[in-house]
């Protein structure tokens, strides 16, 4: 089976900034960017028609999915922090706002993140929970 284009182009983007110990990591990392992209949804199972692997089970592909989360090997300092740098960089000596966004979840937990404001988006730059 041919990777799906929004696949390879992912791939060929995030390799320019991103180097996972393991080349296998920023594969599954582009599959699943393209497949919440083309689900637009951020539900594990909205992703399944979209990945590699079709003749796999449902309950294999959400094993697959759940090795990727839960792999601490990928994490937010070898994946995001240089995407983040480099889009800062480009837009140095650029007006920038910031935002700080809470979220409560269960009356027990408040997110906060520290967001950059860009294109009616946020961009998360740091984040922490704290127990209410």
């Amino acid at each position: 089976m041919s990777t799906p284009q929004l696949h390879r182009q992912l791939l060929d983007q995030l390799s320019q900034w991103i180097i996972p110990k393991d080349q296998r990591h920023l594969k599954n990392c582009a599959e699943i960017a393209a497949a919440i992209l083309q689900s637009e949804s951020a539900c594990l199972a909205h992703w399944l028609p979209y990945l590699t692997h079709h003749s796999c089970l449902a309950r294999a592909q959400m094993q697959r999915l759940s090795y990727f989360i839960h792999n601490p090997a990928i994490c937010q300092e070898i994946f995001y922090r240089p995407l983040v740098q480099h889009f800062l960089q480009d837009w140095k000596g650029q007006e920038l706002t910031l935002v700080m966004d809470t979220s409560m979840f269960w009356d027990t937990y408040c997110l906060i993140e520290v967001c950059l404001a860009w294109g009616g988006r946020s961009i998360t730059l740091a984040q922490t929970v704290i127990e209410h």
